[in-house]
């Protein structure tokens, strides 16, 4: 084979590798924000309730073909949020004396970043999984350092005294930065991919124990 036909099947092949979709998940932890009762954010809105007409709007900034990579509008920036997670421990006491418990939290105690897509790029979209986070957190302002999958976890001991005729709650809170937007994903100036995208960064995280009269 000639130097000619050599660079026509590179350039063919090149072409269809391109063409292979691998599949992003939305969600790949087994713990997701979303799942939490309850996050507050000192300005802005989550992914979540981003509304069609905003999408749509924003979607027309992004949607600007490129030979290759990553077209990305960030709507929030490292954001201050609060949240609640869950609740760990509900105890009753109905009885006439003071009940005392030694419970055991589990905290993480590192940051850790988990990150969500919709539109078509919670379906597929072209490139690995990694790479593909990588280069949209860079874009989108999130600091790649604390981009990551996986975190120490600890436990702690809690002692909690339930008074009679009352009920104590504990709760797992802290505080977090979220970052998203919307973004468009292209190949050889095909759009392979938009929608819009979220991370949201764990700072800290600590229980809090509540108590209310039965």
């Amino acid at each position: 084979m000639n130097r000619k036909g050599l660079f026509i099947f590179g350039c063919f092949l090149l072409l269809f590798l391109a063409m292979i979709r691998c599949p992003v998940a939305a969600q790949e932890e087994t713990e997701s924000y979303e799942t939490y009762q309850e996050i507050m954010m000192t300005t802005g809105k989550l992914l979540k309730n981003f509304t069609e007409e905003e999408m749509k709007n924003w979607y027309q900034e992004v949607q600007k073909p490129i030979f290759w990579g990553i077209n990305v509008k960030t709507i929030h920036q490292n954001v201050e949020t609060s949240y609640i997670s869950s609740i760990l421990y509900s105890v009753e006491n109905r009885g006439e004396s003071d009940v005392t418990y030694e419970l055991d939290v589990v905290v993480e105690t590192s940051n850790k970043t988990t990150w969500n897509v919709s539109g078509s790029l919670s379906g597929s979209t072209s490139g690995k999984i990694k790479s593909f986070k990588t280069d949209l957190a860079a874009k989108a302002g999130v600091e790649y350092s604390s981009v990551s999958s996986s975190s120490r976890k600890e436990t702690q001991k809690m002692k909690v005294t339930v008074e009679k005729h009352s009920k104590a709650i504990v709760y797992l809170m802290g505080s977090a930065r979220v970052t998203n937007g919307v973004c468009a994903f292209y190949e050889f100036f095909v759009c392979r991919g938009a929608g819009g995208f979220e991370y949201f960064t764990l700072v800290n995280q600590y229980p809090r124990l509540e108590k209310r009269s039965l």
